[in-house]
């Protein structure tokens, strides 16, 4: 038997049996998300008793202060490498945890509709089938000319915890960007359909279920770039442009209260059609419909969590779900207390089912 230790210290990459789509049978698995895989950052998933992990791959977004995309880690490899995604998962593996869902690198060009678009779709299909080869069964992406960063603020929860507040009012008259310009619904429809109809087959082949985020914060507009996915009929328009499985959602239950919409009703549009592919599991207080809102405990805001826990389970939901964006506790610089917070609140309402 190879120990951890060995097996990181020397690069080993070991056949690996791609089988989590069997995997990924029965009710509701809770996963946690890890922007790290560092030993400290995997034991606390162990400690909390999380069995899944869902982490970014190569080249993975994140986003600055004016919502431009941005690699987390700059200089990873694009598309994806079989080595390299298999030592992610049997880094994971190595601490007892399963990697269920791999966020998918930034594709610039496709979304601004820039003369490398056709090569951006192609290392994004590269990726699929590498995803496929090593047994990942989620790959989430997020389809963002800019993110609404800058309606952001801070406020005051229960016991001095800090909670974020969305107010469109402090990004409504944000100029364009420069470097990134102005761009119409139609357009970000156009580019993300031909985007779809070319992804999903592959996605198919592989054996992936690729899963959007909806535009998070969802305001209409942004730095004058519509939001098309800031309404719950931009996600079904996805989900109607290509008819699969493999071509599903993110379903954020803070987000879709964001937006103003029935959570319950889209959980149960999206699951009758088994679009469903990954599940953000979080409560918000909501005030104006993709406006203004803060985002809360997990038991403090308009969502009835358990209610929409068993609606998921209702649709046979059989995937991953993690608790997100949860408050920030004072005095506790690794900000660890709300997240374990968040995963004792949904593993108590687990055992409800």
């Amino acid at each position: 038997m190879i120990s951890r230790r060995a097996l990181l210290a020397g690069g080993m990459v070991l056949p690996l049996v791609p089988a989590r789509a069997e995997e990924l049978k029965g009710g509701v698995k809770l996963t946690m998300p890890a922007m790290n895989l560092n030993d400290d950052t995997l034991r606390f998933l162990v400690q909390l008793g999380v069995e899944w992990v869902t982490t970014g791959g190569p080249g993975s977004p994140t986003y600055t202060v004016e919502g431009r995309v941005v690699p987390a880690r700059p200089g990873e490899t694009v598309p994806w490498r079989e080595e390299d995604l298999r030592r992610t998962r049997q880094r994971v593996e190595s601490f007892g945890l399963k990697l269920g869902n791999v966020m998918l690198h930034d594709f610039r060009d496709a979304i601004l509709g820039r003369p490398g678009a056709a090569k951006d779709i192609e290392n994004v299909q590269e990726s699929i089938r590498v995803a496929g080869r090593v047994g990942i069964p989620v790959v989430e992406y997020n389809w963002y000319a800019l993110r609404a960063m800058g309606g952001y603020t801070e406020e005051k929860g229960r016991g001095d915890t800090v909670m974020a507040v969305h107010d469109y009012d402090r990004s409504r008259n944000l100029p364009p960007l420069d470097d990134v310009g102005t761009h119409s619904a139609a357009d970000l429809w156009t580019r993300y359909e031909r985007f779809l109809k070319a992804v999903v087959p592959v996605a198919e082949r592989a054996g992936v279920r690729l899963a959007v985020h909806p535009n998070d914060p969802p305001p209409p507009k942004y730095r004058g770039i519509e939001q098309i996915l800031g309404a719950v009929d931009g996600l079904k328009r996805v989900c109607e442009t290509v008819k699969s499985p493999a071509n599903g959602i993110t379903l954020d239950t803070g987000v879709t209260r964001e937006m103003g919409s029935n959570v319950i009703e889209t959980i149960q549009w999206f699951g009758a059609r088994d679009q469903i592919n990954h599940v953000h599991f979080r409560n918000v207080v909501m005030r104006v419909p993709r406006e203004k809102y803060t985002e809360t405990f997990i038991d403090a805001g308009n969502n009835d969590m358990m209610a929409c826990l068993r609606a998921l389970n209702a649709t046979k939901y059989p995937r991953l779900l993690h608790p997100d964006h949860v408050p920030k506790f004072p005095d506790d610089p690794n900000q660890r207390a709300g997240w374990a917070y968040a995963v004792g609140q949904v593993k108590a309402m687990l055992r409800q089912l």
